[in-house]
């Protein structure tokens, strides 16, 4: 007898809810597995998906059941239901692996829909024979095979709008995915209920109670199954609200993901992302304009590729050795290193480093800045600070840092360092006659041939202007010496210069640590000196510091200090040395002298001071002072009644150089009130060497009413061309001829020859230093008509002048 039962309608609407709200929490698993998950996050939405899933089917599965009402008692093996549920959860499990490994791939559909339609046929035929009852089930093999297709179907359906959800991040997205869990649920159910379709249940005879053995009766049955609906509701509402917390992270990652992208495309330095291989990921725009390789050409490729050969082995040392060690952290320190262009070679770089672990996968993020520029810069204001401009040689500051090390480490090692002062000789006549840009040609090319000649060890620097220092470390005497005669031959040769051949020396002073003294600026200072004392000696010489040198300057210094307040303090004085007619005795004039009463020092030498004063400029106030103090006395010697002829001052070729000279003496002559004939200037021929300025000033003077007079005579470069050109009243015989006019008769001879001389040309003639009655004897025979010297006086102070001439007077 056949039994063909009757569906209660609540229950099924309640299968196909079941199979709707399954649809929907697996889609939702789904989502979230395939969004912003890491791997174990996605193992575990894998496994909560395959449960909720194929619980989902197998409840509606047996809900449906239970919908059928046989009329009849109905229990279920409890084994086969078991292993129904298990075939539902394992097709399952088996549909959340394909779609988290093979998800937008063709063979997505191809592994799961086949298996998950397996997995639903065999949960659904095995739960049908679990069913305990008086009755067999004959199935319609037409109905089956169209429950199997459906099955496929379904299968294919809910896979594919799986695979959706990847890409689905639309506002509408609940609006999508209740519409897609409908189309599943209803599919699900439509394979059901088709399956349910193809049984027919045939009675059995007799009819009675089912055989005793283990079952599920329908009431439990139904229990299990509420639970496992509201386990689904759970998962649903929990899944619900993990998705809305989920969206809005997603929104705001989504935001900070597109503001991250949007600076690394806009960012001026490269930033570069590689894997824990080296292997290049990521190449921003920057990175192709630093490196010259676009992002076709170096990703996949090894960092290495845009690093010069000297720092590959380090990288990859480096790169193991963080990977090996456990506690991997990059400290986000920047360094400098250099970059290797795709066709431009090597240049600077700044690199910041970072790591970030995903898993056991490891990313570098690193920050590349192009510093070509800023080295540039840097290189260029390090040659400004330490660098002479001209000559592109160490300056002073690069050479004191440079001697200091050199010295301490000598003193570590016990061993000596020489310091050569170089100065370029007559260096001012060369600017002078063919201009700077000439000069500093010269300097250019003494230093090159310089630094063919310089010792590996030595360091050649500049000083200033037209002088170097060389230092020498570990040098012997003999070393110095020889190499000193190389600077001097190699001088020898003429520097080609433009068309001119310009010849040049040196003067070369040294010193050495530690014997000269034990600190840079000593050592240079005492070179300096050696220096000077060479240039002395002529061209091409080297000179070796002593004590002595240093005494010596150190004395010039303190006059050269003293010199300054000398006439302020009264130190600076004024003695006169009369002029005598040579026939009858009679003073003629005075000659001002100036004379310095040091403090400390006592009395200084005229030889030594008046030299000092010319070098400082100091004796252009000074020789106004001796010429205003002369006149101004001489005009007291007029006023007292003492008849002079004229005072004799000294001028220097310093304050001849000045062209407002006639017009500082008429000044004084002015304040003083003493006539201008009174008053005799005393000039070397040092001073009028140079006619062309020479002679527009002594003719001034001379239109002024001054006298000019011409001292020591015959001792300098002596031209008969001065006496022809030049406006003077007198001539003086230097005293180192009178001294020796009874031992030499050439200088009898130049005595004789200015004598005459000075008489043919109406020039008074005047012998300095006469000494003895037997030079005042020859004197007088050659008819010089006036002489000085210790013979009638020497200088002395204006009291004794004026005892001097009151005594001649009243005699």
């Amino acid at each position: 007898m056949e039994n063909t039962g009757n569906y209660i309608t609540e229950l099924v609407l309640l299968s196909v809810s079941i199979a709707v709200f399954a649809s929907y929490t697996s889609l939702l698993i789904a989502q979230r597995m395939l969004q912003n998950s890491s791997g174990k996050q996605r193992t575990l939405w894998a496994v909560t998906g395959s449960i909720v899933f194929g619980s989902g089917v197998w409840s509606m599965h047996f809900v449906a059941m239970l919908a059928f009402d046989m009329n009849m008692v109905v229990t279920y093996n409890p084994y086969l239901l078991s292993l129904s549920i298990i075939s539902a959860v394992l097709a399952s499990f088996g549909t959340f692996f394909a779609i988290n490994r093979f998800s937008g791939d063709w063979r997505f559909l191809f592994f799961a829909s086949p298996f998950l339609a397996v997995g639903v046929l065999s949960m659904h035929y095995v739960g049908m024979e679990a069913m305990q009852m008086n009755a067999e089930i004959i199935y319609d093999r037409g109905l089956v095979t169209l429950s199997a297709l459906i099955a496929f179907g379904a299968s294919t359906a809910a896979l594919y709008i799986f695979s959706l959800q990847e890409k689905n991040d639309s506002k509408n997205n609940i609006l999508v995915m209740g519409g897609s869990s409908v189309l599943m649920g209803a599919a699900i159910s439509g394979m059901h209920y088709t399956g349910m379709a193809s049984a027919t249940y045939e009675m059995k005879e007799p009819l009675g109670e089912p055989a005793a053995e283990a079952a599920i009766n329908q009431g439990v049955l139904g229990y299990f199954i509420g639970v496992i609906f509201l386990v689904i509701l759970f998962c649903l509402v929990i899944v619900i609200y993990y998705n809305r917390k989920m969206e809005a992270a997603h929104k705001n990652y989504s935001l900070s993901s597109k503001i991250h992208k949007s600076i690394i495309k806009s960012a001026n330095d490269a930033i570069i992302i590689a894997d824990k291989e080296g292997t290049i990921l990521s190449w921003n725009k920057a990175a192709e304009k630093i490196f010259g390789y676009t992002s076709e050409e170096i990703i996949k490729q090894p960092l290495t590729t845009i690093m010069p050969e000297k720092y590959r082995s380090a990288h990859e040392r480096g790169l193991a050795e963080y990977l090996n060690t456990r506690k991997k952290t990059v400290t986000n320190q920047t360094v400098q290193l250099e970059g290797l262009h795709k066709t431009e070679g090597v240049f600077p770089v700044e690199l910041s480093l970072s790591a970030v672990h995903e898993q056991r996968d490891v990313y570098f993020t690193g920050i590349i800045r192009d510093i070509s520029e800023r080295v540039s810069h840097e290189k260029r204001i390090s040659e400004l600070v330490y660098k002479d401009d001209l000559t592109k040689l160490p300056n002073r500051r690069m050479l004191h840092d440079h001697l200091s090390m050199s010295l301490q480490q000598a003193a570590k090692n016990n061993t000596s360092v020489s310091i050569l002062f170089l100065d370029l000789n007559r260096f001012k006549s060369i600017n002078d006659l063919y201009g700077h840009n000439m000069g500093d040609e010269l300097l250019k090319s003494l230093t090159e041939r310089l630094k063919t000649l310089l010792p590996s060890e030595a360091i050649l620097s500049r000083n200033s202007g037209d002088e170097f220092v060389i230092v020498y470390p570990e040098a012997t005497s003999y070393q110095v010496s020889s190499f000193t005669r190389n600077i001097a031959q190699a001088l020898g040769s003429p520097f080609l210069l433009r068309e001119f051949k310009i010849y040049t020396s040196l003067a070369i002073g040294v010193s050495t640590y530690p014997e000269d003294g034990e600190i840079a600026d000593e050592l240079i200072k005492n070179a300096d000196m050696a220096m000077y004392q060479a240039k002395k000696k002529g061209d091409n010489i080297a000179c070796f510091f002593t004590e002595s040198m240093n005494e010596e300057v150190s004395r010039k210094t303190l006059l050269e200090i003293g010199l300054q307040q000398a006439h302020e303090s009264g130190e600076l004085t004024l003695y006169y040395q009369p002029q005598v007619n040579t026939n009858t005795g009679e003073v003629i004039g005075m000659e001002a002298l100036l004379r310095w009463e040091h403090s400390e020092l006592g009395r200084i030498s005229p030889a030594e001071f008046i030299p000092l004063a010319e070098e400082s400029k100091l004796i252009i106030p000074i020789g106004e002072w001796v010429l205003k103090e002369a006149c101004k006395q001489f005009r007291e010697w007029l006023d007292e009644g003492y008849e002079l002829g004229h005072v004799a001052v000294n001028i220097s070729s310093v304050q001849f150089q000045n062209r407002e000279l006639p017009e500082v003496i008429g000044k004084i002559l002015e304040e003083t009130q003493l006539l201008p004939e009174y008053v005799e200037l005393e000039i070397t021929e040092s001073v009028v060497q140079n006619t062309k300025e020479a002679i527009p000033i002594m003719k001034e003077l001379k239109q002024m009413g001054v006298k000019l007079s011409l001292d020591d005579f015959g001792t300098g470069y002596s031209s008969l061309k001065y006496l022809k050109d030049f406006p003077l009243d007198t001539l003086k015989i230097d005293k180192s001829f009178i001294q020796t006019v009874h031992e030499s008769e050439k200088d009898q001879a130049v005595i004789d020859t200015i004598i005459k001389m000075g008489n043919r040309l109406a020039l008074n003639v005047i012998a300095e230093g006469v000494e003895t009655s037997g030079q005042l004897d020859y004197l007088k025979e050659r008819q010089c008509l006036y002489y000085q010297g210790f013979l009638f006086s020497k200088p002395i102070s204006k009291e004794d002048v004026q005892r001097l001439l009151f005594k001649g007077r009243v005699s």
